[in-house]
């Protein structure tokens, strides 16, 4: 298996740590959501036109790539609408500058008319490259086949467009049944987001200490060729309370390791 981790989990550190971090555990790809504390990609030095040249020279040296940047892109919000189509112009233009090959983006919640103005802000992106694809995570509300069914109808015929499936976000609703889930859109899924849950306690763990069938997902990726990343996107800044990603990449290495056999 192809692995990753996202910068979720480490947002406060340079970038050169970041890459000390992966060169460690041996894991040569990363996804971008946050660097140096900063999550605007926008606002983040090693992403600027000054700094450009040497980000990638570094990148190079230390045989790393980006798969894929994440954003705050949610489309559900009529009020926020434009401003998400915005970000993700400029999440576009930085993949491209960076042969990033996806930016994610959200639904989040099921409102009034969201699901069209998902599949029109989705839409509008897709349309700016060739290279750069769009990752539409499977989150919050939008964790169901009911649900992204009606986006994928709309959007199929898009060749850039994909999902990044959160084993964690379908977890809640399917449980044990998430081959459900993943075979009505297995051709769809690029990118794979593991994280674990506790049903008992009712919060985020270290990978393999939770309820979400982890191996078994593994598994059928490995019998299946999938071919894209499963990235560890440990949620520290957002849960500062969890254990240092340190630990959690020990985890998941392990767990993938069992999956692997």
């Amino acid at each position: 298996m192809k692995l990753c981790f996202s910068t979720l989990g480490c947002t406060d550190r340079s970038l050169e740590d970041i890459l000390a971090l992966a060169a460690k555990y041996n894991i040569s790809a990363l996804e971008i959501r946050g660097i140096g504390g900063i999550l605007n990609n926008s606002e983040i030095a090693v992403f600027s036109d000054d700094m450009a040249k040497n980000t990638m020279q570094l990148l190079s040296d230390r045989g790393i790539s980006l798969q894929v940047l994440g954003t705050s892109c949610a489309f559900h919000n009529p009020d926020k609408y434009d401003a998400s189509v915005a970000e993700g112009r400029e999440a576009v233009r930085i993949a491209e500058k960076f042969d990033i090959p996806g930016i994610r983006v959200f639904g989040d919640r099921a409102t009034c008319g969201s699901t069209e103005r998902i599949i029109s802000g989705i839409s509008e992106l897709c349309a700016l490259s060739d290279s750069v694809s769009i990752l539409l995570e499977v989150h919050g509300d939008y964790n169901t086949e009911e649900a992204i069914l009606p986006i994928i109808e709309k959007l199929k015929n898009n060749k850039n467009f994909g999902l990044i499936w959160d084993i964690e976000h379908t977890h809640k609703p399917y449980g044990d049944r998430w081959e459900e889930f993943y075979t009505a859109f297995r051709p769809y899924i690029r990118h794979v987001h593991i994280k674990d849950y506790s049903d008992t306690d009712k919060c985020l763990t270290l990978i393999g200490h939770g309820s979400v069938p982890i191996v078994s997902i593994i598994r059928r990726l490995k019998d299946d060729l999938y071919d894209g990343y499963i990235s560890l996107e440990w949620e520290k800044k957002w849960h500062p309370e969890l254990p240092d990603i340190e630990n959690a990449l020990e985890s998941f290495l392990e767990v993938v390791k069992e999956g692997e056999i």
